[in-house]
């Protein structure tokens, strides 16, 4: 599901200050078992339909914090609130993936990336650029690629389990 609109910005916004303020010594809090270079688990990966990227390429990921959610609900035992900064340089992708049992939100803070996703009613390429917040289910099938001349940045903010990479 996407919404760029006002109404959704706001407590995307919202989500992303309280995480800045929750973690203001960025990759110092990220939690020990998230591989800064891991964009998207092992286990994630599909085979990628025409059209959607195949390889993950020209990203950096950069842990901006985690929280653990079992002091906060006892209902979410293993579980962590991360947030990352991930820049996709031109030319850059995020291999096509399934998300399961991580939900998050991507909040692009520059650029423009085009998403191949499948939620259901087959893969198609969507347009996304700063200011955009797009919501990611369980489920969801999809894959970045970045085919302009600039990097694109997001915030992304997920719930993963403690031992995922």
């Amino acid at each position: 599901m996407t919404n760029s609109g006002a109404a959704m910005r706001a407590p995307v916004l919202s989500l992303i200050t309280l995480a800045g303020l929750l973690f203001p010594g960025a990759a110092a809090l990220a939690h020990g078992s998230h591989s800064p270079q891991t964009v998207t688990p092992a286990s994630e990966q599909r085979s990628a339909p025409r059209d959607a990227p195949s390889r993950t390429e020209k990203v950096s990921v950069e842990p901006l914090g985690s929280l653990d959610l079992s002091r906060e609900f006892a209902a979410l035992q293993g579980r962590v609130l991360r947030t990352r900064r991930i820049t996709i340089a031109p030319g850059g992708s995020v291999a096509w993936h399934q998300h399961q049992q991580r939900p998050g939100v991507a909040y692009l803070i520059n650029g423009s990336l085009i998403e191949i996703r499948d939620d259901g009613s087959g893969p198609r390429a969507l347009r996304r650029k700063a200011g955009d917040a797009v919501f990611e289910s369980s489920g969801v099938l999809h894959g970045w690629r970045n085919d302009s001349d600039q990097p694109a940045t997001a915030v992304v903010i997920d719930l993963v389990p403690q031992t995922q990479p």
